[in-house]
């Protein structure tokens, strides 16, 4: 007989490997988040309540030699582990001990011989399984939804647990009458795929699909209602419900393929790995917090905000902005049925307390009808920002957009390993201009002062294209590469940017591309690579330290040309014939200076 003293209780065995587990990777990669005590709730970005679920893949109980059986075997290995001449590990401790009080004994060995003629499939926790790195998908096979049979027979299983991430839990559960042989019947397609994975895949894959053979309106938990209109919800890492976008194929939107539901745990990882920041000494500062900002063309949300002083700045080497682009309901809950149809450019402007003197310091690109949320280093601009004090902030949205913004600065503090801070900063191209046989002469060269002090500079710029005249212009800007070349002093320097992934077919909804942050699975060409952006991204800086091509205390000065790349040829921008959306380049950029 095995005393409760002599072996640990599974669940309490399974509690400390969770801490542990969770301990160590904290300190390989980032702390955890813990399991959030609420407020729950059922609309997008509540948090996920508890729930327990029958799952036809977790362990049976009585099922000790677990191999997916309960037979006579499973009886003679609990009988040698009462008499103390087979040895048996916690799990399988757990699984024998039927009534749960911490001894193996006769009581235990009836009830397993109970269940080889009335099996019991085991539950599945959600409390008890978070680990504070996971996040969870659900199928459903909802008779009352468009694509749900679609999406249930999808041919792209295999393909879905190949681009999954190993940090994604998919749970199946059905709503028709036939929900029993429904979870079986997928059950067994997807047993049937894991033959071919080798045996670690095969295990993992086992402990991370949960076959659910309860119906979905039985349930005495709040997934019955949550589900109830849906053919899919995911729970991201920060335990958030999240919606589960256009699961069809942007080049033609045909399909709904299962596949595709990989992509939203990718994103659930960018937001994870950008967001969570715990170990960090960072200042924020809120600028709108779920703010309904209405938009229209050329209409801004503005905002006056108190920045530290130019003295406090200097203990700041770093700055990011986060931008949730949240979209309302009817009820002003988060939703992307509230968002907008098309992709726009979003700017956020640092001015003057009165308006004047505005500077662009972030950019996005907003999705076709999603809610992307992004974390973007803007470190250089930490120079427009002094010498602090009153100050607007503008955020602007061209088109038609109706949003629920949330829009913050972090202030990165590294008091105690001093980094240089930028401190200064001058204009060179601002504003939007025609990419036509023009452009050159519109981008004049620039001249600009670099102070004896300096100790490095920079040239940062935001250059996204747009507009795809058709009448010969070769789908510019946005979906023609283009190349921008830059010389300092004469051609002391030249560096250059191009953009070789625009117009291709799927660059945007590459795993990769998604692992960078575009939020995916969008309801519009979301696939298409473009000049310099992909739709529901935020444009990251580009940033080039011309400190060595520079003259410290002179004048110099930087020329800037671009052209349309065709092969190996650069040749002159097309001429826009009038029709469609004429080429244009957008560009913000600045000489920023550390000292």
């Amino acid at each position: 007989m095995i005393n409760i003293y002599t072996i640990i209780f599974r669940k309490k065995f399974k509690t400390f490997l969770l801490l542990w587990t969770v301990f160590h990777y904290s300190l390989e990669t980032t702390n955890a988040q813990e399991f959030s005590e609420g407020p729950y709730g059922l609309n997008y970005f509540d948090i996920a309540g508890p729930f327990s679920i029958l799952d036809l893949n977790a362990p049976m109980a009585g099922d000790i030699t677990q191999d997916n059986w309960i037979d006579i075997e499973d009886i003679m290995v609990t009988l040698g582990a009462e008499l103390g001449t087979v040895e048996i590990n916690e799990e399988q401790f757990y699984l024998a001990d039927i009534n749960n009080d911490g001894i193996l004994d006769t009581v235990d060995l009836v009830s397993i011989v109970n269940l080889i003629y009335n099996p019991q499939n085991s539950d599945w926790n959600f409390q008890e399984e978070w680990n504070g790195q996971d996040s969870y998908i659900f199928i459903h096979f909802n008779p009352s939804a468009s694509n749900a049979t679609a999406l249930w027979i999808s041919n792209t299983k295999q393909e879905l647990l190949e681009n999954s991430p190993e940090n994604v839990h998919y749970l199946f559960i059905s709503d028709r009458p036939t929900s029993s042989s429904d979870i079986q019947g997928i059950k067994e397609e997807f047993d049937t795929i894991l033959e071919s994975f080798d045996s670690e895949s095969q295990n993992h894959w086992r402990s991370h699909l949960h076959f659910i053979p309860t119906k979905t309106s039985e349930l005495d938990n709040w997934l019955s209602e949550a589900l109830s209109d849906k053919i899919a919800l995911g729970i991201d890492r920060f335990q958030r419900l999240k919606p589960i976008g256009y699961l069809g194929d942007p080049n033609g939107f045909t399909g709904t393929h299962m596949s595709y539901l990989a992509h939203e745990s990718i994103f659930y990882n960018y937001e994870w790995e950008a967001l969570f920041d715990p170990d960090s000494n960072f200042y924020e500062l809120t600028i709108f917090e779920k703010e309904h900002y209405t938009g229209g063309w050329a209409a801004s949300i503005s905002q006056v905000v108190e920045f530290p002083t130019n003295e406090e700045l200097n203990d700041y080497s770093a700055m990011k902005v986060e931008l949730l682009r949240g979209c309302p309901d009817a009820e002003g809950n988060y939703s992307d049925a509230g968002c907008d149809d098309y992709d726009r450019i979003a700017h956020m402007y640092l001015c003057d307390e009165d308006g004047s003197n505005c500077y662009e310091i972030a950019r996005w690109i907003t999705p076709f009808d999603r809610q992307p949320h992004h974390l973007t280093n803007i470190t250089p601009f930490l120079s427009v920002i002094r010498p602090g004090g009153t100050k607007l902030i503008k955020f602007q949205e061209s088109g038609w957009p109706n949003s629920l913004l949330t829009l913050k600065l972090r202030f990165y503090n590294t008091i105690d390993e001093p980094e240089e801070s930028p401190q200064e900063f001058q204009p060179m191209w601002i504003g939007t201009v025609q990419f036509n046989p023009d452009y050159d002469e519109n981008r004049p060269p620039l001249i600009f002062d670099v102070p004896e002090s300096a100790v490095r500079v920079e040239f940062v710029t935001f250059i996204t294209g747009h507009g795809w005249g058709s009448a010969g212009c070769f789908n510019c800007a946005e979906f023609c590469n283009s190349n921008h070349i830059f010389t300092v002093n004469g051609g002391t320097y030249e560096f250059d940017i191009s953009y070789p992934e625009a117009g291709d077919n799927d660059y945007c909804m590459e795993l990769e591309t998604i692992a960078q942050g575009v939020i995916p699975n969008q309801y519009g060409t979301w696939g298409y690579g473009r000049a310099g952006w992909c739709p529901g991204m935020d444009v990251t800086p580009f940033i080039t330290d011309i400190t060595d091509y520079i003259e410290l205390g002179d004048e110099n000065i930087m020329d800037y040309e671009a052209c349309r790349v065709t092969g190996n040829d650069c040749v002159t921008p097309p001429v826009c014939q009038g029709d469609g959306y004429c080429p244009e380049i957008a560009l913000s950029s600045y000489i920023i200076i550390y000292y």
